[in-house]
């Protein structure tokens, strides 16, 4: 089907097919084309497994997070420093 993206779910089909069976027959499992398919193998890191890097929204803790993170090391520096 072209303009379909490929799903995270017809991947894990296709890698479990794949396993032990060929290329085409997994292909058809999974519900994708063999280019497609050929494409999946040849990818180092698998769709699935690309997740986004950037925010989706903004960070209601952003201004006051450093003064958090600043004041749990100082709380576990003193816990360190107690059990030792």
């Amino acid at each position: 089907m072209p303009g379909t993206r490929i799903t995270d779910q017809q991947v894990t089909i296709y890698m479990k097919h794949r396993k032990r069976n060929s290329q085409v027959i997994a292909a058809a499992k999974a519900g994708i084309s063999e280019r497609s398919a050929r494409r999946i193998d040849k990818l180092d890191e698998q769709p699935l497994s690309n997740k986004r890097q950037w925010r989706t929204r903004i960070d209601p803790l952003e201004s006051i997070w450093d003064s958090i993170v600043g004041q749990l090391r100082f709380q576990r520096a003193r816990c360190i420093s107690m059990l030792l």
